[in-house]
């Protein structure tokens, strides 16, 4: 017989209680994300400032960031999907809200119900909003539409863009206030994003000769924001608003990390010569053995496994760097302490943060900066801190 469930208020306690004793956390400072986003918007100069928030802000927690933003004023606020903007309003966002990747059929009232913008990127998406039952009380649907000029994704070849374009003019629930298209290597080619640049300037001019005028017009994400010629009437920033440059590592805007994971650390423990530590075997005690620590984290909270990470990955303790002793295992890792005797169960290591940084446990991954940020798990809590104190997800002081 199962035991009954516990009143709500008692079950809600449990759960905090449990989750504030989880021995790996988050932290994101969101003051960081505001000194961030004032420093893209100081260089961005005239252009609107369009932060993305998608995939839960990078992992950063999307409600919490959206926030924190909306009191300096976006123009939008970014997101990926339509859930990913409902569940902003549902949280209390007010500001505009950009969904990249468009809508479904099936999401249309969605986009009315919440005051959402979506990007229309398909002959889909056309047809379905050229055919909209003309409603007077849902009033008129904002959109922005997406350019292919050389990501071969999502959006309309410039063969594509007219025909689209003359078919949603027709539409009379919708109003075309923005154009955007996506660079494909602004970190990487400096001649291919001048190709993609041309191809869009030839877009914008098309539209102006069908008499449509946009308010934003948008090409430029973190590294084009960052490397690239300034462009059009707003950016896209994502990567950088997280306090993480695009590589190469450019000095022109100055960034700082908003969030630094740490994970307790719960034995401590001398192994004899040559014993071996983790999964494979893979690192062996020399001849004096080893000091191996024991960490609450592991490649289900974001570290990664792999030969890279065995060999060379380390974490930070006290400003001191801990190498990482053998095969990191689903929830824990093990590390070689022998260089410091301080350590002790109960302690914090940074395993993210200042240091290692995203683009450091990229690199033990084979991979990049948004996927070491995004590869941070759920269960791993979000603990949010704002002008030295730390604050919920809505921004209210804890007590």
């Amino acid at each position: 017989m199962t035991s009954p469930l516990p009143p709500p208020g008692r079950a809600d306690r449990a759960t905090k209680r449990a989750v504030s004793r989880h021995p790996a956390v988050a932290r994101i400072d969101l003051s960081r994300l505001r000194d961030n986003y004032r420093a893209l918007r100081l260089h961005a100069g005239p252009r609107a400032v369009i932060p993305v928030l998608k995939a839960n802000a990078y992992g950063h927690g999307a409600a919490a960031s959206a926030k924190a933003l909306e009191a300096l004023s976006p123009a939008m606020i970014a997101v990926a999907y339509v859930d990913e903007a409902v569940s902003l309003r549902q949280a209390g966002v007010t500001a505009p809200l950009l969904v990249l990747t468009g809508f479904a059929p099936e999401q249309v009232d969605d986009l009315f119900t919440f005051d959402l913008t979506p990007v229309v990127s398909t002959p889909e998406q056309v047809a379905v909003l050229a055919n909209l039952p003309e409603d007077a009380r849902r009033g008129r649907l904002s959109i922005h539409v997406k350019a292919d000029t050389g990501m071969s994704r999502l959006g309309f070849p410039l063969r594509d863009l007219e025909p689209a374009v003359h078919r949603l003019e027709d539409s009379e629930q919708v109003e075309i206030d923005g154009l955007m298209t996506h660079l494909s290597a602004a970190d990487e080619d400096a001649g291919e994003t001048e190709r993609q640049l041309d191809a869009f300037d030839e877009a914008v001019f098309r539209l102006q000769t069908l008499g449509v005028r946009p308010g934003l017009i948008h090409a430029a994400n973190s590294a084009g924001l960052a490397f690239v010629r300034d462009t059009h009437t707003a950016v896209r920033p994502g990567l950088l608003l997280y306090g993480v440059k695009p590589q190469p590592l450019g000095p022109l805007i100055d960034v700082q990390p908003v969030m630094e994971v740490r994970a307790r650390v719960s034995l401590v423990k001398d192994i004899p010569p040559r014993a071996r530590v983790s999964y494979g075997g893979h690192y062996v005690a020399g001849a004096e053995g080893a000091r191996i620590a024991t960490v609450n984290a592991g490649y289900a909270d974001g570290l990664p496994r792999t030969n890279a990470m065995r060999e060379g990955g380390f974490v930070r303790f006290r400003g001191q760097t801990l190498k990482v002793a053998g095969t990191v295992c689903m929830d824990l890792t093990m590390l070689d302490a022998s260089g410091d005797r301080t350590l002790r169960a109960g302690d914090e290591v940074t395993i993210l943060g200042d240091s290692p940084d995203a683009w450091t446990v990229a690199s033990w991954a084979g991979t990049n900066a948004w996927q070491a940020l995004t590869a941070i798990g759920p269960r791993v809590p979000r603990r949010y801190f704002l002008d030295g104190r730390e604050v919920g997800d809505d921004l209210a002081p804890l007590a």
